[in-house]
């Protein structure tokens, strides 16, 4: 009689050891490919501060009022921007993230955008969109008083990006600078300054104009 043998091999330590670099490997790639893409979003939110800073104080120079404080900014620009209804007094009035298009914090985007100096054009008074899902905003004054003059601020940053936003273009501190930050909210900038940045935090952040 033949007696057949069913042989059942189980992995090597070889086999063993392969399998978990390549598992290693693949975890690291990821890991690696996240971080490439928040850096690229650290990056993009660099240059749009930047960028509208620089905007923001062309529009003052060339038109000698700020954008959204500018009464004749709809005879300037006719047919691109909506009636002024608010009061000229040398501030951008409203927080960051009014939800009121009629504020002079949206304002401030229809006169960026008639001037031809922010690109992106509907709807004309919308805050742009940030990389971190959140939006950019002018408000005048932050936290209470920390900030007086006018500020442009980030919506729901995460701790980590904004700890490296801080750090490049600042003192890399949460609560001292020309940017400082509060945990996330609604209603503007205008609670109270956190005491440093947590990885698992997100933060409206502020940059002094």
């Amino acid at each position: 009689m033949k007696f057949q043998k069913n042989a059942r091999r189980g992995f090597t330590l070889v086999e063993l050891s392969i399998v978990l670099v390549i598992i290693g490997l693949i975890i690291g790639g990821v890991l690696t490919g996240q971080q490439i893409i928040q850096n690229a979003r650290i990056t993009n939110a660099i240059n749009a501060i930047q960028a509208y800073q620089a905007q923001f104080q062309t529009y003052t120079q060339n038109y000698g009022a700020l954008p959204g404080d500018d009464s004749n900014a709809a005879t300037r620009f006719p047919n691109s921007v909506p009636p002024y209804t608010g009061i000229v007094n040398g501030v951008v009035d409203g927080a960051f993230d009014s939800s009121d298009p009629t504020t002079e914090s949206r304002l401030a985007w229809a006169d960026l955008r008639a001037a031809s100096l922010v690109k992106n054009q509907v709807p004309v008074t919308a805050q742009p969109p940030n990389p971190f899902n959140g939006i950019y905003g002018f408000q005048n004054g932050a936290f209470g008083g920390v900030f007086t003059t006018t500020v442009l601020c980030l919506s729901s940053v995460p701790g980590s990006a904004a700890l490296a936003i801080d750090s490049r273009l600042d003192d890399g501190a949460s609560g001292t600078g020309n940017i400082q930050a509060m945990l996330s909210g609604t209603g503007g900038a205008n609670g109270t300054v956190a005491a440093t940045y947590d990885s698992a935090q997100t933060y409206t952040l502020c940059v002094r104009m």
